[in-house]
Order: C-alpha cells, then structure tokens, then sequence
C-alpha cells in the first residue's frame, strides 16, 4: 500500500481527497467538539494509504502540553473501536483547529460567522 509523507496535514492531502469538502467539514466538527470541552483541538491524519480517505486522530493538549487523545475515526467520520490500537502511523504533523477552521472556510468560500 502506498504511504503519504510522515508530515501530511489535512491541507497537504486535499488535492488527493476523494471528497474534500465532506472530509475536511466532518474532521472540523469533530474538533470543534473537541475544542468546546477541552479549550484546544489538533488533528494528525493517518499516513498508511494515499491520502484520498485517511482516518484521523483529534487530540487536545492539557496545560503541561501533554497530548490527550480526544477520539480516532475513520474517513466516514465514524470513530474507532479501539483508538489505541494504532500508534505509529499517524503524521508527524498536526493542525489546530483554528488552521483547519480557515483552510477549510478558504477552500470553499464561505465567511467566518
């Protein structure tokens, strides 16, 4: 199976979305969840396939800096069974939720509420 870079982003695998609207709007409402119970939001996507449906991992840091795992899902946006399951093939990058808020919001012309 072909692997995308270890530093993919959701923005960097956008050209290769099967569906980039559907995708990047269900990974932002995961981290906006995310960022409403915790203050913070990051998403690390999965680097295993080639980029067009990659599951991913929304996580928010603690005060100390500490990465807490908020929910891993798949590409449909349902969540994993056993989030822990996967532990190296996950990007080395991160966005927050601000980041994937305006790239999404550029990519589809829409205006921050």
């Amino acid at each position: 199976m072909t692997k995308i870079p270890n530093d993919s982003t959701v923005a960097s695998v956008w050209p290769h979305l099967a569906e980039q609207r559907i995708y990047v709007a269900g990974v932002r409402h995961k981290m906006l969840t995310c960022q409403k119970q915790h203050g913070n939001a990051h998403v690390r996507i999965g680097i295993t396939g080639s980029g067009q449906q990659p599951c991913y991992r929304v996580f928010y840091l603690t005060p100390s800096g500490t990465e807490v795992i908020y929910g891993s899902y798949w590409d449909t946006h349902d969540a994993f069974e056993n989030p822990d399951a996967v532990t190296n093939n996950w990007s080395t990058a991160s966005m927050d939720f601000d980041s994937v808020d305006t790239f999404l919001r550029e990519k589809v012309a829409l205006k921050k509420a």
